[in-house]
């Protein structure tokens, strides 16, 4: 048996490496944005915004996921798939985001509001009426759905021509390219004239490498290089400790450094299985996404409080992370995993049903069609 037909038999979620940095990547975001300068709250780590690069790790994530458990699926099983995982939640969370931004006064209601609930719920990027200057939807986090929204549906097209890897990035570092042409700042919300030209940021790439890295593993030809996991990190922290120039180039190359050590680490010994951090993994799409709500209120709270200066921020910190958490967690077990289990059991039976009629159909016509389960 081949070292590419014994990983086939690996589905993404059993990447143990990539499941608990998924887990981690969501922690990372959420500690980022605690630690952001937020008006009258005490702030000792303003500058250092390591975590940050959760998103980066997110991103070649889910390059990776796509390729190896994605890509000689039908293009429209793919999006149907794609579409159940990350819209119906996002859709739910973005009315409960609406809701709190009326309630504190932070948007009136109007044909603006509307317009960027519409907007945001499309996965569309605009500028946005709530947080000016910004190209960002409602529920704020969801700005990197944008990107993976159409990740997806560059794959999809490579699907459809058999090629998801070659089209794929060729797709990608063509927009790259046009990029360096648009614009050179590195700023993703407040540079481009049209909001779609965000699509060329270099941020791109990390699709790329996660696809790639995805080819490799199932190929069998990634170095045994599980040390440039740890290696990756520690230089992540030194970076934004020193605080390099061009530190969101710098995320991207760290969490490829760590995502090759991961992927490496998976041939190269048996990951033990932790539960607690599989569980974090499972979660950290309803973590991440509920976390802006939580913040926004803890926040709220906790400024009513006659709190000042490290007191503050440490109260502030604990129980914020504790909640975001915990709010993730409940949201995943009530929401997310039971609906997105309803809903893809009927979409798989839908499609199921429409291609045996699809098929029958052929075979009274006399079609020498091929209708199968990878049929695009």
């Amino acid at each position: 048996m081949t070292p590419g037909t014994t990983l086939d038999q690996k589905s993404s979620a059993q990447l143990l490496t990539i499941q608990y940095l998924r887990g981690l990547a969501s922690v990372m975001v959420v500690l980022h944005h605690i630690r952001n300068p937020w008006p009258h709250l005490y702030n000792p780590l303003e500058t250092f915004d390591m975590g940050e690069a959760g998103v980066d790790i997110f991103f070649i994530i889910s390059g990776v996921v796509m390729y190896v458990s994605s890509r000689v699926e039908a293009p429209a099983v793919f999006v149907g798939l794609r579409l159940i995982r990350v819209a119906p939640l996002y859709w739910i969370l973005t009315l409960c985001a609406v809701s709190l931004v009326l309630l504190s006064g932070g948007a009136k209601p109007g044909i603006a509001l509307v317009n960027d609930v519409i907007l945001s719920a499309l996965f569309i990027p605009h500028h946005s009426s709530i947080f000016t200057g910004t190209i960002w939807p409602v529920l704020n986090p969801g700005w990197t759905l944008y990107f993976e929204m159409f990740f997806y549906l560059i794959f999809a097209v490579g699907l459809f021509f058999r090629k998801p890897l070659l089209i794929s990035i060729c797709l990608i570092s063509l927009l790259v390219v046009l990029g360096v042409f648009v614009s050179t700042d590195e700023s993703i919300f407040h540079t481009y004239t049209h909001p779609l030209l965000l699509y060329t940021h270099p941020l791109m790439l990390e699709f790329a490498a996660g696809i790639v890295l995805g080819w490799l593993f199932l190929s069998g030809n990634v170095p045994k290089v599980w040390l440039l996991l740890p290696v990756g990190f520690l230089v992540l922290v030194a970076a934004h400790i020193l605080r390099l120039p061009y530190l969101f180039l710098q995320n991207g190359l760290c969490a490829a450094v760590i995502m090759i050590g991961a992927v490496a680490a998976e041939g190269s010994f048996k990951i033990p299985e932790v539960r607690w951090l599989r569980l974090l993994g499972d979660a950290s799409y309803s973590i991440y996404l509920t976390h802006a709500l939580t913040l926004f209120i803890f926040r709220r709270v906790l400024l009513r409080l006659p709190l000042e200066g490290a007191l503050q921020f440490a109260s502030f910190a604990i129980l914020a992370a504790t909640a975001s958490l915990l709010v993730g967690f409940l949201v995943y077990f009530k929401i997310e995993r039971p609906m997105t289990r309803w809903l893809r059991s009927q979409f798989l039976a839908t499609f199921a049903a429409r291609r045996r009629v699809s098929g029958h159909r052929l075979s009274e016509t006399g079609s020498s069609v091929p209708v199968g389960p990878a049929g695009g």
